[in-house]
């Protein structure tokens, strides 16, 4: 049983609001700024008001936009208020870094930061110069590198072009203009370049299909060419992504769309099995798990990646115990970081 408490009251804001303030300040956030949190109708007000109690306390200009949770988003009106805003703060159920308000916002330098993970996980992932610099200096490198191969003892043999795709480096805070972020990330990513993965990605046991919330129990087959998925194979594990692929009735479900390695040496492996203390899982433990490779299949055509690919499916697969070379360059050996900087 858990004895830890469960942030379902009101009064948790007291608790919070230090929280928010710790991940304004590394955002950046000044006295005299504008500050647009937004929320919906279906989601934890803890979130918002805890948020705006902090930067109010930092001397911003904050206010609410509060969405409907179901249909669509608004077409007039919001979209100018994000775009005047200096720092955005979201916790809504809606994917607000696929939509064009959010495009214009952050081009018009406006910093974004995505909060939607549970509470738990927010404060132990909270941001960390640490990992700050450890994502940043791992974004360096691969933006100087347009060959990836990631390998691996349990057969993994994928290699892809990274061509004219921003790299991104994702670490909790949204500190720059332009930015947009996701609280408990720690991940250097990119989009592949869309018909250039080729090879076999083998899912062995342990590894995470965060998706489903489930580990791997026996080892899944995936092979790839030009891009797309052309053959599934395993037990159960593999049973169920082939359905789930199927479910969405499209083709750019079966095509990859990003890669990525975690930064955080905080991250748990093994969040997605614990009894949290409050509903929902953390697919930040992990992406942000320190060395693990990740292969997402589906969407890239967000703010961020800035990819092709278009698609209801975004299905993260994160691998434990591999190699990943840039541009023949050995960089992870078997889930360890070689160079300085990244350890």
């Amino acid at each position: 049983m858990s004895n830890r408490r469960i942030y379902g009251n009101p009064s948790a804001i007291t608790d919070l609001i230090g929280l928010f303030k710790h991940q304004l300040e590394l955002s950046n956030l000044c006295s005299g700024e504008t500050c647009v949190v937004v929320t919906d109708t279906a989601f934890n007000p803890l979130y918002s008001d805890s948020c705006i109690a902090a930067a109010n306390d930092m001397g911003a200009e904050t206010y609410k936009i509060t969405l409907p949770h179901t249909g669509s988003l608004p077409r007039k009106s919001w979209g100018s208020a994000l775009k005047e805003s200096d720092l955005i703060i979201y916790s809504t159920t809606h994917t607000l870094h696929y939509s064009e308000e959010i495009r214009d916002a952050l081009n018009s330098g406006a910093r974004a930061l995505m909060v939607v993970i549970p509470l738990n996980a927010m404060e132990r992932l909270r941001g960390d110069p640490e990992v700050i610099k450890r994502t940043k200096a791992g974004a360096e490198l691969m933006r100087k590198a347009n060959r990836i191969r990631i390998t691996s003892d349990a057969g993994t043999d994928l290699t892809m072009e990274r061509g004219d795709r921003p790299v991104l480096a994702h670490y909790g805070v949204a500190d720059t203009p332009g930015h947009l972020d996701f609280w408990g990330a720690g991940m250097v990513e990119t989009a592949e370049l869309e018909g250039s993965l080729e090879g076999e990605m083998v899912l062995d046991i342990g590894d995470l299909m965060f998706y489903f919330s489930r580990y791997v129990e026996s080892p899944v087959k995936i092979a790839f060419r030009r891009g797309r998925i052309t053959e599934v194979s395993g037990g159960i594990d593999a049973f169920l992504l082939r359905k789930h692929l199927e479910s969405f009735g499209e083709e750019n479900a079966w095509m990859a769309g990003h890669m990525g390695w975690g930064t955080d040496k905080r991250a748990l492996w093994t969040a997605q099995t614990l009894q949290l203390p409050e509903p929902g899982s953390s697919s930040a433990d992990a992406e942000a798990f320190y060395g693990n490779v990740q292969i997402e299949i589906g969407s890239n055509n967000d703010v961020n990646f800035r990819g092709r690919n278009a698609s209801k499916a975004h299905l993260g697969h994160c691998m434990l115990n591999c190699n990943l070379y840039l541009d023949d360059e050995k960089i992870i050996d078997h889930g360890q970081f070689l160079l300085a900087d990244m350890k």
